[in-house]
């Protein structure tokens, strides 16, 4: 489908920023996100009765108003530890679709077709400043529309765009500011301190390399969730997450691509992230902006791939990081934990004979209740270092029941892993997005 670019402008708070609040101190989890990183969310909105140059309008205005409470957003990365909040803006853009949301709805929902949809990153990421923040309305010829956000990942994580998403919305749809939560923008900082001392040296690791990768999508249903969660079911783990079922079978066949790509065997470590937000003491209040992910590790020794053997490796993964690093990042020496996790995870990501895998599940987050004004979106992609290879990101779908798994591998090992029999077992690759919901 050909996109044509209508609009580009820079969108600013509607209200100046205050000026003790013109310069936002980031936290020490922010501090170790390279700032050329961004995450990305596609929401898609059937045709209704409300006008598309209506809904345009509405969505501009708004994220101008939004920006007088989300103000480091419309700012730009000073140095490592702040943000420089004098309102330069966000970069909104305007696209007509040539063609219709049904037709676009009946096409296998590939990374490289929704990435047409993104705003166009390149002219601005070469300058010293970009934007923390882009979106995209993209309206088709039928009156639906993809919406596009596009978030610099140093600002927060996944859990705080869905917040500023909801927040947007809000707003759009006619809430009052006064009435909306109450946002905690100092939380992460107060309790993580950034350190000018400490200096971010993480190039791009050998296992996540940027480059000769493919992004794939499977969808698991409830029914075969629950066969899985049968299957990988074992005296040590007798009920299993279907988070820890699904990751685990991920986990399993992107081995088994490794080997067979490979020729020879290699230790296998998978980085879970985990959002901490209500793991620490005190939990951190339930709007707190910026970077709240941990990571506990996981190896698999060479005999022992099989499914129910990893599901008790990431049961005993995550029950350890609990009574270890969660209790430490709840003391006084947090800064220490942080700091050792990092180092750890560039070692890690560094060494030639380790195939390492990374893995998130925001399945816990309702990404589908962001409406503004015209109903609630039909479908919801989201990508967290989707650029990235040997990585998968799983988000509920829309009814809630199943699971999306956004999985990225190399050219050639994505042949082996989407062609591998117990994967096809339990999940569809890339099945179409149901257009009955129209």
């Amino acid at each position: 489908m050909k996109i044509e670019i209508i609009s580009r402008e820079f969108v600013k708070p509607s209200s100046p920023t205050p000026n003790h609040l013109r310069n936002y101190k980031l936290s020490l989890l922010d501090q170790l996100v390279r700032p050329c990183v961004y995450i990305s969310k596609l929401y898609l909105y059937p045709e209704n009765h409300v006008p598309i140059h209506q809904r345009l309008h509405k969505l501009k205005n708004s994220l101008s108003e939004t920006f007088t409470r989300f103000y480091p957003l419309a700012g730009r990365i000073k140095d490592s530890i702040s943000i420089e909040c004098h309102d330069d803006g966000a970069l909104y853009t305007e696209a007509r679709v040539h063609g219709f949301l049904l037709d676009f709805l009946k096409l296998e929902p590939h990374y490289k077709q929704r990435e047409r949809l993104l705003p166009d990153k390149t002219e601005f990421f070469d300058t010293a400043s970009p934007p923390l923040l882009l979106v995209q309305a993209n309206f088709f010829e039928c009156g639906g529309l993809a919406l596009v956000f596009y978030m610099c990942h140093k600002f927060g994580d996944g859990g705080t765009l869905s917040i500023f998403i909801k927040y947007w919305a809000s707003i759009a749809y006619g809430h009052e500011k006064e009435l909306l939560p109450a946002l905690d923008f100092d939380a992460g900082s107060s309790r993580f301190p950034p350190s000018e001392d400490f200096k971010v040296q993480e190039p791009p690791a050998k296992n996540l390399r940027y480059a000769n990768h493919v992004t794939k999508r499977y969808v698991f249903d409830a029914r075969k969730i629950a066969a899985l969660k049968t299957k990988v079911a074992s005296p040590l783990v007798q009920q299993p997450t279907r988070t820890e079922a699904i990751l685990a079978l991920i986990w399993r066949c992107a081995i088994s691509a490794s080997r067979l790509n490979k020729g020879v065997s290699m230790h296998y470590v998978m980085h879970q992230l985990v959002n901490i937000r209500n793991r620490v003491e005190p939990p951190f209040p339930k709007n707190s902006i910026g970077n709240f992910v941990q990571y506990f590790s996981v190896q698999a020794e060479d005999v022992k791939t099989e499914l129910q053997d990893l599901v008790v490796l990431l049961r005993k993964g995550i029950n350890e990081f609990g009574e270890n690093e969660v209790k430490r990042l709840s003391g006084e020496d947090a800064f220490g934990e942080i700091i050792r996790s990092s180092k750890k995870r560039r070692e890690i990501s560094g060494r030639d004979d380790v195939r390492l895998f990374t893995c998130t599940s925001v399945c816990s987050i309702n990404f589908y209740e962001a409406d503004f004004g015209w109903g609630k979106p039909i479908w919801m992609s989201m990508e967290s270092g989707s650029n990235l290879n040997n990585f998968a990101i799983l988000t509920n779908t829309r009814e809630g029941n199943g699971v999306e798994a956004w999985v990225s591998l190399s050219e050639k090992e994505m042949e082996y892993f989407e062609s591998d029999p117990e994967l096809l077992e339990f999940a569809s690759l890339n099945p179409s997005v149901s257009h009955s919901r129209l």
